[in-house]
């Protein structure tokens, strides 16, 4: 019994930030994660535009991993993933077909068509990290989720594809080893997040979840429960910090201070607050002149991300409701505001236990979501696979994946 517990697998996931580096260590008892060990620590070397300091994120992933192990736990002992965040994400959707014989559409053409679409799918400096089928077309008319028996002489199969810059999926491997760390799979950070708010519900009606963090909002759109746009908008809190610091000459410590303790969407009624000024003496402000620089601020964030997304004509029909998480979430008034500009009905992304360390804490609604993709990872294995270039490997993996998905 002693050496079965001893065996029992155990996960490392990692959140990579601009802001703060999280690494959570769990194990499953009784078919749900256990958590057994957890630390942040602020971000150094991981910065805005993809760019990356890989001595410095090297010692803060290791003092991260350092500070969650358990005593006598060696990080040999755990199954490694991590996000990852670009600045630059490229999805594309890609329509790939072939002929089809008589007798039907059988699991040897899933797989067939699959594999073709993975191929045509590469593109020149970018690693393909998710590939989510849509739907399956049938001579060229009838749109199915489910072929395996359908007659017919043409076969096609939609997709969406989400890539990453090879450089950045370097360097931060190249981060991970240097501290003896395999990482199994990256997963895309917005997914993630989607995965840790959302409900079966909303998925299948039709959400976009939308990941407000430092540096950039992060949007995943569901419909019919399989994701269907996916973007990264580079503009985020710390925006808002910055209009801060300007606007009351103040430094950005200072300014993230004020935002998260006295920062609100709803008009105050000119109430006096206190903040710090670079001269280390307390400032005297109405909130309403907070209010008046805070504000506009997250109106143009929302509008900004509204375009993106509503831009794509099916996400924008097909959206029913919409859900706000990540750090820049928490301030007062956004939901009010937010359904005025995304003309949606919206709700705050949060946990619902109280008693939980993450209850009112959407910046760890990635590694919440981590956790999700980590006991699912052999789901995504092809794509890993696909991440090293093992092209073989991955169509072996893909036979389990269709085997599970067209039984």
């Amino acid at each position: 019994m002693l050496k079965l517990i001893s065996n029992q697998k155990k996960y490392c996931v990692f959140d990579i930030g601009t802001d703060k580096v999280a690494c959570l260590i769990f194990k499953i008892e009784k078919n749900r994660p256990f958590i057994i060990g957890m630390d942040h620590q602020k971000s150094w070397g991981f910065f805005n535009n993809n760019i990356v300091d890989e001595k410095k994120l090297s010692k803060t992933i290791s003092k991260a991993l350092k500070k969650s192990l358990p005593k006598n736990i060696s990080q040999k002992d755990f199954i490694f993933f991590s996000n990852i965040t670009d600045a630059n994400l490229v999805t594309r959707k890609n329509y790939t077909d072939l002929n089809a014989g008589k007798l039907g559409i059988s699991k040897k053409d899933v797989r067939k068509i699959y594999k073709k679409s993975i191929i045509e799918s590469k593109v020149k400096g970018k690693h393909l990290i998710h590939s989510y089928p849509i739907n399956f077309r049938i001579n060229d008319k009838k749109v199915i989720d489910d072929p395996v028996g359908e007659k017919c002489t043409k076969f096609g199969i939609s997709s969406l594809n989400i890539m990453v810059d090879s450089q950045l999926h370097q360097k931060l491997n190249n981060c991970f080893k240097s501290q003896q760390i395999e990482i199994k799979n990256f997963f895309d950070t917005g997914l993630a997040s989607a995965l840790a708010n959302l409900t079966d519900n909303e998925k299948n009606e039709g959400v976009a979840c939308i990941d407000i963090g430092s540096t950039s909002s992060k949007v995943i759109v569901f419909i019919n429960n399989k994701v269907v746009y996916s973007n990264t908008i580079p503009i985020g809190g710390e925006h808002v910090t910055n209009d801060i610091s300007k606007g009351l000459e103040i430094s950005k410590e200072s300014a993230e201070h004020a935002k998260i303790i006295n920062g609100t969407l709803a008009l105050p009624f000119n109430e006096k607050i206190s903040i710090n000024s670079n001269q280390n003496e307390d400032k005297v402000i109405s909130k309403n002149l907070l209010y008046g620089i805070v504000k506009p601020r997250y109106e143009e964030i929302l509008e900004i991300i509204r375009d993106y997304i509503f831009d794509d004509i099916y996400a924008r029909v097909s959206i029913k409701s919409i859900v706000i998480t990540g750090g820049a979430s928490k301030i007062s008034g956004l939901l009010k505001i937010s359904e005025s500009i995304l003309n949606r009905k919206v709700r705050i992304g949060k946990v619902s236990n109280k008693e939980s360390f993450f209850y009112n804490k959407p910046e760890f609604s990635t590694l919440l979501g981590l956790i999700k993709l980590a006991r699912d990872n052999k789901k995504y294995e092809y794509s890993n696979e696909l991440i090293k270039g093992n092209i073989f490997t991955v169509f072996d993996k893909l036979e389990n994946w269709i085997e599970e998905s067209y039984a």
